[in-house]
């Protein structure tokens, strides 16, 4: 069973040095709200058109993510090892794409492979947090398919503002492919909120 942490934005490498793009979050951050998400909208009310709730920023526990996500995939834990084991074979063709450049130096060959060695477990767990989420966030959609949900409203914040907009890419991705947009507007309390609409 692979963990969840933080580790940080993401990083850009080569052999100038690591560079840090910080509007680039680690999903880890996201993961709470995603799932905090993911149950509000799965309950067992009858089913009905919208949905409304005040999502709470928690801690993350990490077995609430596994058991949580094991109720929607049985296999969730055999997927996150395939992905990972995927994304590290790309990193291994990432360091022979390196030693094939003609124009770099044998040093800049070095100082680059080095460097990815230093990112690597900081690189992977990043992957696996997104791993993570992007499953919940699949998750979340099967949700809204199957309860034929066509609007949800959400308190307006930075993690939620990231997990709506990914959610709408989601379901305008999927399969098969529904009309989805984010919209902001004021609710009765005149308080910020998010409206992701569903069209079907």
């Amino acid at each position: 069973m692979s963990k969840v942490e933080y580790v940080g934005p993401r990083v850009e490498i080569s052999y100038y040095g690591i560079t840090y793009r910080y509007a680039k979050e680690d999903k880890y951050v996201y993961l709470s709200s995603a799932l905090d998400l993911l149950q509000n909208i799965d309950n067992d009310y009858e089913k009905k058109p919208f949905y409304s709730h005040e999502c709470i920023n928690k801690p993350l526990k990490e077995n609430d993510l596994h058991t949580l996500l094991k109720r929607y995939e049985e296999s969730v834990e055999e997927c996150i090892t395939e992905e990972c084991r995927k994304y590290k074979l790309k990193r291994l063709h990432e360091v022979e794409h390196i030693l094939q450049i003609p124009h770099l130096t044998e040093i800049d060959r070095e100082v680059w492979i080095k460097n990815i060695e230093i990112m690597q477990k900081y690189r992977v767990q990043r992957a696996i947090n997104k791993m993570y989420y992007m499953h919940t966030i699949q998750d979340i959609v099967q949700v809204i398919k199957h309860k034929n949900i066509k609007q949800i409203y959400v308190p307006f914040n930075k993690n939620l503002f990231h997990v709506i907009n990914t959610t709408k890419g989601a379901l305008i991705t999927g399969k098969p492919s529904l009309d989805a947009k984010v919209t902001e507007e004021y609710n009765k309390d005149n308080r910020m909120v998010l409206k992701l609409t569903i069209g079907y």
